[in-house]
């Protein structure tokens, strides 16, 4: 990561504690962790838990040589990664794990995760795009905007694709992703990828769903999700900061401005709901690292 970027992240980072400060967000943080509810919050853990899983067995269909289990421990190494580094530096992590314990070339391990997050891209639309749905009854700006942008994301994946055909012989990457879509064309394995994507976001936005409910928050699975997303959101943004706190939050904080939450409530509730999932994130990392730590030290008395 560049000086730069880790400046700028710092100066969001700071800018966020001070709007924490200013709108008493602590305080009201301490009422809602007294009121917690340890059923919905063991049973979010659990469902995000399986988010891993989804996202293992996606890749499988990528790397069959690979075990569901270690897959799913590199996916929660990489996921805290992705988290915590500002700038997408995180998405790194991927193929450097797959190098070091698989020996899966970079190019090829980056154009899988490529072809991952546009399928995540899909499934984020298609869910959005029904939470908007969902809460759009009276009003039809949602519906509009929710039109929208799926016309727009698939127009960009078409336009994507067109383009790969014209770089694939002069960039790497380029011919590396171009030969994951042909060798994806048939019909049964591009919808197990996305039956496998959907389902991740599916299980993950059911786990944000069940963190609301643990914090007794009256939002209901399609105000979730389409808060939620606009969160997600801010995850890909060239200035998402240390650990996403700030940025995060200010997507949050815009999609509860949509559904007609203001003010400090709308900050608490992002910056409770954005720390219990960064836990969680991390205490998942842990267990995989430790996994994936254990099968480099078989691996190296083995070698």
């Amino acid at each position: 990561m560049k000086k730069g970027s880790f400046i700028v992240s710092v100066v969001i980072l700071v800018v966020f504690v001070y709007f924490l400060y200013e709108y008493n967000v602590f305080h009201h943080l301490k009422r809602i962790a007294t009121e917690l509810s340890p059923f919905y919050l063991v049973l979010s853990l659990f469902l995000y838990t399986i988010t891993y899983y989804f996202r293992a067995k996606r890749f499988t269909l990528f790397f069959p040589q690979i075990e569901t289990k270690e897959l799913a421990a590199v996916m929660a190494v990489h996921t805290f990664f992705n988290n915590l580094l500002p700038f997408r530096s995180g998405e790194a992590s991927f193929p450097i794990i797959l190098k070091k314990l698989f020996g899966i070339e970079g190019i090829i391990s980056s154009a899988a995760l490529v072809v991952a997050r546009l399928f995540d891209l899909l499934s984020l639309a298609l869910l959005f795009t029904l939470s908007t749905l969902g809460i759009a009854t009276g009003n039809k700006t949602f519906l509009i905007v929710a039109v929208l942008l799926s016309i727009t994301i698939v127009v960009i994946l078409f336009l994507g694709f067109k383009l790969l055909k014209l770089l694939k012989k002069k960039f790497g990457l380029a011919t590396a992703l171009f030969f994951f879509f042909s060798e994806f064309k048939s019909t049964k394995n591009v919808l197990l990828v996305f039956l496998y994507s959907f389902l991740n976001w599916l299980t993950k936005f059911t786990a944000f769903y069940l963190i609301m409910k643990a914090g007794k928050l009256n939002l209901n699975f399609f105000q979730t999700t389409f808060v939620a997303t606009f969160g997600e959101l801010t995850t890909v943004l060239p200035i998402h900061s240390i650990g996403g706190f700030g940025t995060y939050e200010a997507g949050l904080v815009g999609g509860f401005a949509l559904l007609g939450f203001k003010g400090s409530y709308a900050l608490t509730v992002a910056f409770y709901f954005h720390l219990l999932l960064f836990t969680m994130s991390g205490v998942l990392a842990l267990i995989g690292w430790f996994y994936l730590s254990r099968r480099l030290r078989v691996k190296s008395l083995s070698g």
